[in-house]
């Protein structure tokens, strides 16, 4: 599995960089024909305060099939919890 992680108008963190490394990680064993898995981080300069951190994940397996998606939260930790829940009903 080849995990890409960019992040736009913030710093990644060692301890954000394994969080995201630990939740990914574990899509393998929903997905075992995984092969890409390229997470954005950004924080936006939003009116609510609610919505600055977004998390973006899409993840792809080597019969074509894509998966995406994203979500917005008051702290990045909570957006990247989410957004992986929202993949793992994607995939059931």
């Amino acid at each position: 599995m080849d995990l890409r992680l960019n992040s736009h108008n913030m710093d990644l963190t060692p301890r954000l960089r394994n969080y995201v490394e630990k939740k990914t990680g574990r899509l393998d064993r929903y997905m075992p024909n995984l092969t890409e898995v390229h997470v954005d981080l950004s924080h936006e300069n939003a009116r609510s305060a609610n919505e600055r951190q977004v998390a973006q994940i899409t993840i792809r397996d080597n019969r074509g099939t894509i998966l995406r998606a994203e979500e917005r939260s008051h702290d990045m930790f909570a957006a990247i919890d989410s957004v992986i829940d929202k993949l793992y009903r994607q995939i059931k």
